[in-house]
């Protein structure tokens, strides 16, 4: 029985299965380029699905989280979150995908399988499906640790002083904006150091600095005790913000100050001179109540002068 010869419409030509063979060795090769790519890249590359669940992560996720990739499939990122921070970000996403947005440089803290916690910054694109339904997201994570970690570092010395550590004028006017904003009963405590310029003088800045430390180191103390903020805006100044229901008496403030100092072989003592002024409702403004507290002050500076209390009060008008 002879074979049949092959149908030259159905069999291809040399040249093409050549051109085949050639065409299938570069997609080869380019998916190979591709998958080296993503597993070189120093962002980690993931994809979940509708659900959040991971459906592929790269091995960057092993510098991240420490973790391999086949921990990390078929779990979802908040898994890998504080309890309070899977919360706040789970709003955050369940918001973004229910407009089937993208989304860029969302900070979130994770632990790492070691237990070190460190910040992510995430970024995703939806999937979506023929007929428009989210699928999932594909998207990168990166290490911003450090970077996070100097910019508090940079946040928190714009707003504190460096001296002693308290928060500074402009925290200071924050702070009391946000509880006026929201209608808290509180009362502003201003109070001047009496007797520091002698010390300044006779002992120099540097002994000067040292009861200037102290003192800042005894108010942050008192307030952490009894639920105030305390601040230094500047010099020998320093403020209490006292909330509504606080117990703390000008008294109680007097005798902390007045405290003996030890400075090498010496020790001195500094009083205050206190103004005090009450938030008068919502329509007060942070510059209304500490410019009522600062008339308290010099009253009651003016008032020691002639060797009574140091102490003023200044009402909600």
């Amino acid at each position: 029985m002879k074979t049949l010869p092959p149908n030259p419409s159905t069999a291809p030509p040399p040249e093409t299965a050549a051109e085949d063979t050639f065409a299938a060795e570069a997609m080869r090769r380019e998916l190979a380029r591709l998958r080296e790519m993503l597993e070189q890249n120093s962002d980690w590359i993931w994809e979940v699905d509708a659900q959040g669940r991971y459906t592929y992560a790269s091995r960057q996720c092993v510098a991240l989280l420490g973790r391999q990739p086949e921990e990390v499939v078929g779990c979802t990122p908040f898994d890998f979150m504080p309890p309070d921070e899977a919360e706040r970000i789970g709003r955050i996403f369940a918001a973004i995908a229910a407009e089937r947005r993208p989304f860029a440089q969302l900070l979130n803290r994770n632990l790492r399988k070691d237990g070190r916690l460190v910040v992510l910054e995430t970024s995703g694109v939806p999937l979506l499906g023929p007929e428009g339904e989210l699928r999932g997201y594909r998207g990168i994570d990166r290490d911003v640790t450090e970077r996070e970690a100097e910019n508090e570092r940079l946040r928190h010395v714009a707003r504190h002083d460096d001296l002693t550590g308290l928060p500074n004028r402009m925290y200071l006017r924050e702070h009391l904006a946000g509880r006026l904003s929201i209608g808290r009963r509180l009362g502003v405590l201003c109070l001047d150091l009496d007797g520091f310029k002698p010390v300044n003088d006779r002992l120099g800045h540097a002994a000067g600095d040292l009861v200037l430390t102290e003192i800042g180191r005894r108010l942050a103390e008192l307030a952490m005790l009894q639920g105030l903020f305390a601040a230094r805006p500047g010099g020998d100044e320093f403020v209490l913000i006292v909330p509504d229901g606080a117990t703390v008496s000008i008294e109680t403030v007097r005798a902390v100050i007045a405290a003996p100092i030890a400075i090498e072989a010496e020790t001195v003592r500094v009083c205050a001179s206190f103004g005090a002024a009450r938030a008068a409702g919502p329509e007060d403004t942070v510059d209304a109540l500490l410019a009522r507290a600062d008339r308290a002050l010099y009253a009651s500076k003016a008032l020691a002068g002639k060797g009574g209390e140091g102490a003023g009060v200044s009402g909600g008008g």
